[in-house]
């Protein structure tokens, strides 16, 4: 008998990377995992099988991109000043980071609403006015020392548990707008739907195989004797 371990199924094999968009910042060697293990989880036999479980991988792989695309837009949406759930926090870090690195650049006008909602901006245009300095150095280091000592500490102070769990609910609905709420509830139907359908089609093509399978002998030994039955009513 031979010791040789039986090959495991790999989705190379069936064709999967010519039919399936790998989009950039997604890994293919992922999509391959999931898919070699639909593989082995349903043991598809033909290429109507294959392809059923070919439509599996794809709904499932479908539905982790839309969760990771939609994390990417919550992750935008805190780093917007003009969206509801902009975190302040975050866009002063940002702010110091910027004046840090391009010192010289920096302008209200030009690039703090890129950071800051307009309150902030009014508030140090006139606690840290560019008048009262000599060179643009000394300006923009009193604008560094006003975030960092005031306004980024004021930010981050959530010292009360419930304080924090509201505002971190508050971000949620902000992010979580009706329409996109509607639209990931929407693409999640669709393709729960197209990963149902084709476990469906899978099953009934496995079952029928099975059956015609255990059927077959009995055709074949039922198929002479209707001739003869039809030849005799012939003649």
């Amino acid at each position: 008998m031979s010791n040789r371990k039986p090959k495991q199924p790999n989705a190379q094999t069936h064709g999967v990377f010519a039919a399936t968009a790998i989009l950039p910042g997604e890994h293919r060697e992922e999509f391959e995992e999931l898919h070699s293990a639909l593989i082995q989880e349903w043991a598809p036999d033909g290429a109507t099988e294959e392809d059923a479980v070919l439509t599996i991988a794809k709904a499932i792989w479908r539905k982790r991109r839309v969760q990771k695309f939609l994390e990417v837009q919550l992750a935008n949406n805190t780093l917007n000043p003009k969206h509801p759930s902009f975190d302040e926090s975050i866009g002063l870090i940002r702010l110091l980071h910027f004046m840090g690195t391009e010192p010289e650049d920096f302008t209200f006008e030009d690039q703090a609403d890129r950071f800051l909602r307009p309150d902030k901006i009014q508030y140090l245009r006139q606690k840290v006015s560019r008048s009262n300095f000599e060179s643009t150095a000394e300006w923009v280091q009193a604008v560094i020392n006003e975030i960092s000592l005031v306004l980024l500490p004021a930010s981050m102070n959530r010292d009360e548990p419930e304080m924090a769990d509201i505002v971190g609910l508050s971000s949620s609905a902000a992010n979580l707008s009706n329409d996109l709420f509607k639209q990931e509830l929407a693409l999640d139907e669709r393709l729960d739907a197209m990963e149902d359908r084709a476990v469906k089609r899978l099953i009934q093509t496995k079952a029928m195989k099975q059956m015609l399978g255990q059927t077959g002998a009995g055709r074949v030994d039922a198929q002479p004797r209707t001739i003869v039955a039809r030849e005799t009513l012939n003649d």
